[in-house]
């Protein structure tokens, strides 16, 4: 589909929108924890604090949308910034990568104390790695792109890209770099995000299998042991049908993340292409959210 100056203005507009629609509903649930002080007593809420703090500042990057991008950049409404601009954005966007590793880290808690009946004390023995692990790669990777000037003009944000967008980069050139910055951006793209990102995937729906074959196992065990009917066998069951429909609601949240990031982020080859899919980030983000609180009520009743 052509670009359109319409179309331009439209995609550099409306993620100002949901930018800050998605710091709204992650700051309600920052509001909604500390409002009430013995939440942060255990640490799945301590988890969803974290998770959505960086959420805020990740969406708080996505909102200002296309003006952090150098001015000069060609067919790029509403740019108006500068380099440092445009590596500042690419910075928190890219330490983003933190938020769906915290989905990871919440679905191994549901696990540990679900599953395996992990007590807050046996917790309290591997949170600095439920902690440590997502801010710590988030902004490890974040740091090296900028030492790797990957940080450049995507037409949609500043993200890891390369400059000009038509340059192969020295991996896919015989060894030659033929970029201004962001050489072999695409590779980086795989090791900083993407790659774990789909480890992220993995780990999660694992977890939140595991984690619905027990409770349903537990359950059926109750059943057999009653002298209830079948009626009754059914809604005993009701619970792990809830777990089981929150497990898959936790992962493909983060699988439709996963997707609308990916076709609106790597697409250097084929400019002002799938630009919409923008939108679903912001969208995605805000409905997992409200998952995880659901999911993180069920957990502790």
């Amino acid at each position: 589909m052509p670009s359109t100056p319409s179309r331009e203005i439209a995609l550099s507009i409306l993620p100002h929108i949901t930018g800050f629609s998605s710091m709204f509903c992650s700051g309600l649930i920052i509001f909604d924890i500390y409002h009430d002080k013995r939440r942060l007593k255990k640490l799945y809420h301590r988890l969803l604090l974290a998770l959505s703090i960086t959420d805020t500042f990740t969406s708080f990057s996505y909102a200002l949308s296309t003006w952090p991008i150098p001015l000069d950049s060609p067919n790029i409404y509403a740019a108006l910034g500068t380099q440092a601009t445009c590596t500042a954005q690419g910075f928190f966007l890219q330490a983003s990568i933190a938020t769906p590793m915290y989905n990871a880290m919440l679905s191994i808690y549901y696990l540990l104390t679900v599953r395996y009946g992990w007590k807050e004390n046996q917790l309290k023995k591997v949170e600095k790695y439920f902690f440590g692990i997502p801010i710590m790669f988030g902004l490890a990777t974040a740091v090296a792109s900028v030492v790797l000037k990957l940080f450049n003009n995507a037409n949609l944000w500043c993200w890891i890209s390369p400059l000009p967008l038509t340059c192969k980069g020295s991996l896919f050139n015989n060894g030659i770099n033929d970029c201004e910055r962001g050489n072999n951006a695409s590779l980086y793209r795989f090791l900083f995000f993407y790659g774990p990102l789909w480890f992220v995937i993995i780990t999660a729906s694992i977890a939140m299998f595991l984690l619905y074959t027990s409770v349903r196992k537990t359950e059926q065990q109750a059943a057999k042991w009653s002298l209830a009917t079948r009626l009754e066998k059914t809604a005993r069951l009701k619970h792990s049908q809830k777990v089981r429909r929150q497990a898959f609601f936790l992962s493909d949240g983060i699988l439709r993340c996963l997707a609308s990031r990916y076709f609106a982020s790597d697409y250097s080859d084929y400019q002002h292409k799938c630009r919409y899919q923008c939108f679903i980030v912001h969208i995605c983000n805000n409905w997992s959210f409200s998952r995880n609180i659901e999911f993180s009520r069920i957990c502790s009743a």
